[in-house]
């Protein structure tokens, strides 16, 4: 059961967990990475790597399906918010190649990328969510500062401006060089679920954690909570849209029993390792159902009060023979190398 991963970058973590979930498993299988970068960390941790064509290439999904005809791929999963919208609208192809895919339909795939149709999905199906308007239809009067002036389609915390006043609003969303919307700082403390959905988008299990740092926008701190009206947030949200796969679901509680979510990532969250490690093991239970085996919902089964704090850490490179980079530690030890003799677009 090979597993294909797109667009690894720095996420090492997913591609040893499913490492391990394939070891576990015991029936063979190999992690084949993609990226466009061979100095992307996480390729010289797959047991092959290919290089890849840029998610906005029209050979995009032309490209992934030679990889799943090539490897004999079993299962695709996205490591980041890069070809999220191609790998939904390619998933169909994808799967006619022998592949599953771990993505949510592409209604509910854009749904989640833009994040102010995010805000009016989720008030339609009376899921509380911070105002939030569209500054092309004009802004109201009664807004209530501080507010962010926010990227639509933003990843991490880039173009995100808080704002004291009208007039920094108007700055800003002069200043910002992409489309934005304006929403309500919530106030309380903010909160970030890790779930995971079957095929079907029945949600399995759903995770809490307490957001306690950040870096660039992503979380290097957390610790798994155990808290039954975050768990039902995670669920109904997830199977509203519904998601398909791995999913992060990011809200504030305002007040006793009101949450109000900002953000729904149809994605591994960037501290993915904190609930593999509080017993949510999504990567072997994705293999189990891309091998057509039963998956009960086990909501709540996890255990709280375990934190995880990143940090730096690096791999040394050097050229290989092919004029791309291979691990230091590789050459000098004699390791087979990764796949990397294809061209982008092959």
């Amino acid at each position: 059961m090979n597993v294909l991963l797109t667009c690894v970058g720095l996420r090492v973590d997913n591609v040893t967990a499913f490492r391990d979930a394939l070891a576990a498993r015991g029936e063979g299988g190999v992690v084949v990475g993609t990226d466009t970068d061979p100095l992307a960390p996480a390729v010289h941790f797959c047991d092959r790597w290919e290089r890849a064509p840029r998610a906005t290439d029209p050979d995009y999904i032309n490209h992934l399906v030679r990889l799943v005809e090539r490897h004999e791929i079993a299962v695709v999963v996205p490591c980041s918010e890069w070809d999220l919208e191609e790998l939904a609208d390619g998933r169909e192809r994808l799967e006619a190649a022998g592949a599953t895919v771990f993505i949510s339909d592409a209604e509910a795939t854009r749904i989640c990328v833009d994040k102010y149709r995010m805000h009016e999905f989720l008030v339609s199906r009376g899921i509380p969510s911070p105002r939030t308007v569209d500054p092309d239809a004009g802004l109201p009067d009664d807004l209530r500062y501080p507010v962010l002036v926010k990227m639509r389609q933003g990843r991490g915390s880039e173009h995100i401006y808080r704002c004291e006043t009208r007039a920094e609003v108007d700055f800003f969303l002069a200043y910002s060089p992409v489309a934005s919307m304006v929403q309500e700082l919530c106030p309380g403390q903010e909160f970030s679920i890790d779930l995971l959905c079957d095929l079907d988008g029945r949600c399995l299990n759903a995770i809490p954690r307490l957001m306690q740092g950040k870096k660039g926008g992503e979380q290097i701190k957390g610790t798994t909570i155990e808290d039954a009206e975050l768990v039902e947030v995670a669920r109904s949200v997830a199977e509203a849209l519904p998601l398909r796969g791995p999913g992060t679901v990011q809200c504030f509680r305002v007040a006793p029993g009101r949450h109000e979510v900002t953000d729904v990532n149809p994605r591994f969250g960037g501290l993915f390792p904190l609930p593999l490690a509080a017993g949510g093991d999504y990567p072997g239970l994705m293999l189990a159902l891309a091998a057509g085996e039963t998956v009960e919902p086990h909501l709540g089964r996890f255990r709280a009060g375990v934190s995880m704090a990143r940090f730096f850490h690096q791999i040394t490179l050097e050229q290989g023979p092919d004029g791309l980079a291979a691990r230091l530690d590789d050459l000098l030890l004699g390791r087979r190398e990764p796949d990397s003799t294809a061209a982008p677009g092959d």
